[in-house]
């Protein structure tokens, strides 16, 4: 069976390309599917995450990062132009390769995939809650008009859905917003890892993962560290990403004086490590899909902190039994309960404990028999319909 990925960039760190290199590895590896990558804005650039050396990987060379450089009115003009192009080299590939199944991770391909007519069968992922554009719209500074042509594009976006063969969800949550779509379904995303150490949970350091971007609120965990200094002065928070908002993230640190101890930290390649090196794992999340972070935290047997923002946390943490879920977007909350593992060793150990064992269900063996069924059974109808 041949399947394609449609992905931006596969030398990005972030949750989705985390998750396209699991799903990608098992279905080549395990299961052994013919498996490509088709990017628009990789260029030469390397992989960050460890892909399988029997996957394809195929750059478009689009690139359409180079549009953030332009004014709005400019970048409109510039974009109808690279999305002509994109077409055009994504339907020559389509029909030379010949895929069985083509899946879109809902970003430029999602509306340009249906009108390419080589045959094959296709799938929508979507990485985010379906609020995400309204969330990011309410907290995002930016221009008027900027806010309306996100919020048109995200429309035009669901006007797509229902000519996809399946569109696939994260979370139960979820899949309630979608609703009134056909055919969609929701799929957990899969473990990446589940290493035989456990945190012994014994220092003095909590981390949090993720794109320097307003979706991940760090602004929120480093108001709600200034309350845990206060109480807990020689514990520190490290933080790992990269993003726009590196800048004022490292001035809010810097105005509260808190440089010494919450450290912004680049990406690693070894986050394990870091995991296996603190005792708890936070998020400050305002929107996720399925964070890939909480649960890679827990296979390292860390017990998890997080808002409960829409959609994920409160289908990974169990309350009170491997973490806490907090009132999402409570800064005092969340301080508290970060209090609360710092000063009861006891209690983040039991917690490290359960969060470990609780994890396994999310493991590779079981998830991907979710997705090895539903590629069977869109290739079954597809078979079905030439037969009759």
């Amino acid at each position: 069976m041949k399947i394609l990925y449609c992905l931006v960039d596969s030398s990005r760190p972030g949750g989705m390309e985390r998750i396209i290199s699991c799903k990608a590895n098992y279905l080549a590896d395990i299961l052994g599917y013919d498996v490509s990558i088709i990017t628009t804005d990789r260029g030469n650039k390397g992989n960050f995450y460890r892909f399988s050396d029997k996957i394809h990987f195929i750059d478009l060379d689009i690139n359409y990062w180079e549009l953030n450089q332009y004014s709005f009115a400019k970048k409109f003009w510039i974009q109808i132009k690279k999305r002509k192009v994109h077409k055009k080299k994504l339907a020559e590939y389509l029909f030379q390769q010949k895929p069985d199944i083509v899946i879109s991770t809902y970003t430029h391909e999602f509306t340009l995939l249906p009108s390419i007519k080589d045959g094959s069968k296709r799938i929508g992922e979507i990485h985010f809650s379906k609020h995400y554009n309204r969330i990011e719209n309410k907290n995002k500074i930016q221009p008027f008009l900027n806010k309306i042509f996100s919020r048109l594009a995200e429309w035009r976006k669901h006007s797509y859905i229902t000519k996809y063969d399946k569109f696939i969800v994260l979370t139960k949550a979820d899949l309630q917003n979608w609703k009134k779509y056909p055919d969609v379904e929701y799929i957990y995303n899969t473990l990446s890892f589940y290493p035989e150490e456990t945190a012994p949970l014994n220092a003095k350091r909590v981390i949090s993962v993720g794109r320097l971007a307003l979706q991940k609120g760090y602004d929120m965990l480093i108001e709600a560290w200034e309350k845990v200094y206060t109480a807990y002065p020689d514990w520190r928070l490290d933080i790992f990403g990269e993003g726009e908002d590196s800048d004022f993230l490292h001035r809010l640190i810097s105005s509260k004086k808190l440089e010494h101890v919450i450290t912004i930290n680049t990406p690693t390649g070894n986050i394990i490590s870091e995991y296996l090196n603190s005792s708890v794992y936070v998020m400050s999340s305002r929107y996720e899909g399925f964070p890939m972070v909480l649960i890679e935290s827990q296979t390292c047997g860390l017990p998890c902190i997080s808002f409960d923002c829409p959609d994920g946390p409160a289908e990974i943490i169990t309350d009170c039994e491997d973490g806490f879920l907090v009132e999402n977007g409570s800064v005092t909350l969340l301080a508290e309960k970060i209090k609360t593992l710092i000063e009861n060793e006891s209690l983040r150990i039991e917690m490290g404990k359960k969060a470990k064992e609780n994890v396994k269900r999310f493991s590779p063996d079981i998830i991907m028999k979710e997705w090895d069924r539903l590629f069977r059974e869109i290739l079954s109808e597809k078979q079905l319909k030439f037969s009759c």
